[in-house]
């Protein structure tokens, strides 16, 4: 039965709590959290289908719920993605409320089942409902490894894990939406053979102080970087420096010219 939260007295200086109050006020606060989660999941959704975010003069969901609603980068992500699946299957919703299921979860999994979308392995509502049973109270690193795993394009969905979080730690309010982010990419996937990739691992231990991470996308930056820049100096294309520029007619310095060294001749030769 759920306990009107009108009709709960909340103490709000915890230090005074005891032990029991504590635990007991902290289960209801909780239980009630998740309920008014859902609660602005669906709020959020149905702002977004009647794009009432364009009458509030915004120009994306994404940024109505930066600027209106103050949410950070990455729980206007979770959210949004959370919401777009809730409303596909209502019922995780009770997933949600009993705490089973988070939005961060939630959101990695919408991204798997866009992922496969793309690749015309599109998942029916009841393969989507036993995955998500399937991610219940796991940590979010263990749903993005089983993910992944299940891909038909891991490397990619890997890569795409790894730059939405650094979008989200990057991003700022002005910035397009990860959604939008993510599609300016391409795909690139690449197999190695144990040479190769002998030598990627090689290229990982010489090279560590300088890359920025070792996630494949950091390394291929790094790699197209070096070889444009050397190809340009070797072609000429790179302008020279100042310091090794000439200098003009008017401005060179005039050696200035040695005086004769005078030695002194051995007594023998005098």
């Amino acid at each position: 039965m759920k306990r009107d939260l009108r009709i709960f007295e909340i103490q709000e200086n915890v230090k005074q709590l005891s032990d029991k109050v504590l635990i007991d006020q902290t289960d209801f606060i909780t239980s009630h959290e998740r309920g008014v989660t859902i609660l602005a999941l669906r709020h959020l959704r149905e702002i977004e289908v009647r794009r009432l975010f364009v009458d509030m003069g915004y120009s994306s969901m994404y940024e109505c719920c930066l600027k209106r609603f103050k949410y950070s980068e990455g729980q206007t992500q979770r959210r949004l993605s959370s919401a777009r699946l809730m409303t596909e299957l209502p019922e995780i919703e009770q997933q949600i409320q009993s705490g089973n299921l988070n939005v961060t979860n939630l959101s990695k999994i919408q991204s798997f089942v866009k992922a496969e979308k793309a690749v015309n392995q599109a998942l029916s509502k009841e393969d989507k409902l036993k995955l998500i049973a399937q991610c219940e109270n796991k940590p979010t690193r263990q749903v993005e490894k089983e993910l992944i795993e299940r891909s038909h394009q891991p490397a990619l969905l890997a890569e795409k894990f790894h730059k939405i979080s650094q979008v989200l730690s990057s991003n700022s309010a002005e910035s397009s939406s990860p959604e939008e982010f993510i599609q300016q990419y391409i795909k690139f996937e690449a197999l190695l053979d144990p040479t190769q990739q002998d030598l990627l691992q090689e290229f990982k231990n010489l090279y560590a102080h300088e890359l920025q991470d070792s996630a494949n996308i950091s390394i291929l930056g790094f790699l197209l970087s070096k070889a444009v820049q050397h190809k340009k100096k070797k072609l000429g294309l790179v302008p020279k420096s100042k310091a090794n520029a000439p200098l003009p007619p008017s401005t060179k310095v005039e050696a200035t010219p040695k005086k004769p060294v005078r030695k002194a001749i051995k007594t023998s030769t005098q």
